[in-house]
């Protein structure tokens, strides 16, 4: 797993592949600092943000095929001999799993959605928070491709791991709030979030209706009050075309 500081949020700016151009590289690395000791001098405006969550991983596709393994047996079917294998590869969790090949076919739609509609030049974004894990990575490279002005990559946006879903709920919880913490104190008031489906369950609030899920390469607008602390008027912009995974 990776070390986080919980309940801090780590902002360093790093290179979404192996090229050291990838990411614009406009800001300082920042130490780990409890958000509490930062200044609160920052805008504590309103904030338009915008939801991304990261294209099919690996991973979901071995979900979707346990799922279809699932139905085959209550059916009293066989199942196809590619769910069983991949099904059995969820026993082997990996956290930090690349796209699928349909992921990558997801991304490639929404883009297009994205130029067709002038998105990032019309909303002028201010600031991309992303996630370290390549899957968010690799989203974020794709639909915005460097064209918002400032990036972070935050290890705070990390999926939730077992062992958070397991016996340190509190971790997870203390990283959100921490987030919401930091996007409330920051001076930028457009900024576009890249992360994962049970961060952005916890950070919306979970059991509040499908309107605060994301499927994968979904994009949602919202507007977050920070002193409220709350997500308002969510609003999908763009989805891929075909559908997309429900877990990780």
């Amino acid at each position: 797993l990776l070390p986080i500081s919980l309940p801090f949020c780590f902002a360093a700016p790093t290179p979404m592949s192996g090229s050291d151009d990838a990411l614009p590289t406009t800001a300082a690395t920042k130490s780990c600092t409890p958000l509490s000791q930062t200044s609160t001098t920052a805008s504590r405006s309103k904030k338009t943000v915008y939801l991304v969550r990261h294209a099919e991983s690996m991973e979901n596709e071995r979900v979707q095929a346990y799922v279809r393994l699932q139905g085959a047996l209550r059916r009293g079917a066989w199942p196809k001999s590619g769910d069983v294998v991949a099904s059995l590869q969820l026993l082997n969790f990996d956290l930090d799993t690349p796209l699928s090949r349909r992921g990558e076919r997801q991304l490639k739609d929404v883009r297009a959605q994205i130029e067709a509609a002038s998105f990032i030049q019309q909303a002028s974004l201010e600031l991309l928070a992303v996630s370290p894990l390549q899957r968010a990575k690799r989203t974020a490279e794709m639909l915005f491709d460097n064209e918002v002005p400032r990036v972070e990559v935050m290890p705070c946006l990390v999926e939730r791991s077992p062992l958070e879903a397991l016996a340190c709920t509190g971790r997870f919880e203390d990283r959100v709030n921490g987030f919401k913490d930091w996007l409330g104190n920051i001076p930028q008031t457009r900024v576009v979030v890249v992360a994962h489906c049970q961060f952005f369950s916890k950070l919306l609030g979970k059991g509040c209706g499908w309107d605060r899920y994301l499927s994968n390469a979904e994009v949602k607008r919202c507007s977050f009050d920070p002193e409220m602390g709350v997500f308002e008027d969510l609003e999908v912009l763009f989805q891929p075309d075909e559908g997309s995974s429900d877990e990780q």
